[in-house]
């Protein structure tokens, strides 16, 4: 009988926490729209195709990836299908960018200076030189002046969605918070950062950061 009423104790339990994360999986989804959830589903099942075909036998293919990533030990990389990634990246998936070019460059001292005051932003760069050679102003001038910069101008639905959710899991607080303070991770970081959160049931949002985070600039 106290087995009986334990293995009931438990399956309510589990039950729970299967509910718990469908809710919270459902309202993620709510949020980011349905024709962006689908295309986000359709990248992570090309992403588990090419998991199924890097990793045969192995049970967490993702997390082997992970790790691989992290050692930079990739053999081959995933990637998604152009003509694909610039349909998705039309809807609200992706951010939204602009190139801009600078409206002024001048050298200062030893640094140059960068500036868009249209956009607010300004940035200084001090080249080196290794070998102690003269550096030629004019041409590092001209090359500054034609090199773009890109702007966001509309976010992608993904990080609203993923922040309306981000108290139920540590794994997305982190990933949010370091976005925040460094932008862009790069995959190594990422890399890092998942495999500190890593278990089965956080799987779900961890390939959906890492193919956002990736592919979004």
């Amino acid at each position: 009988m106290k087995n009986l009423i334990l293995l009931t104790i438990l399956i309510s339990l589990f039950s729970c926490k299967m509910d718990k994360e469908d809710y919270i999986i459902k309202k993620f989804e709510n949020l980011l729209g349905e024709q962006e959830t689908k295309f986000l589903n359709e990248l992570v099942t090309d992403l588990d195709l090419f998991l199924d075909s890097e990793y045969p036998g192995k049970k967490l293919k993702f997390k082997e990836y992970l790790k691989d990533i992290s050692k930079s030990s990739v053999k081959t990389d995933w990637t998604i299908d152009d003509v694909k990634l610039q349909s998705y990246k039309e809807s609200n998936l992706f951010g939204k960018y602009d190139t801009i070019y600078p409206d002024s460059v001048w050298h200062e001292g030893i640094s140059f200076k960068i500036n868009h005051p249209n956009h607010g932003i300004s940035e200084e760069l001090i080249p080196i030189d290794g070998q102690n050679k003269q550096i030629l102003i004019d041409s590092i001038l001209n090359l500054l002046k034609n090199k773009p910069l890109s702007v966001l101008t509309e976010a992608s639905c993904f990080y609203s969605a993923l922040d309306s959710v981000k108290q139920s899991d540590a794994l997305i607080i982190e990933y949010l918070d370091a976005k925040q303070a460094v932008g862009r991770i790069s995959q190594q970081n990422l890399a890092d950062g998942l495999l500190s959160n890593y278990d089965d049931s956080k799987e779900y949002f961890a390939k959906r950061i890492y193919i956002i985070n990736r592919y979004d600039l």
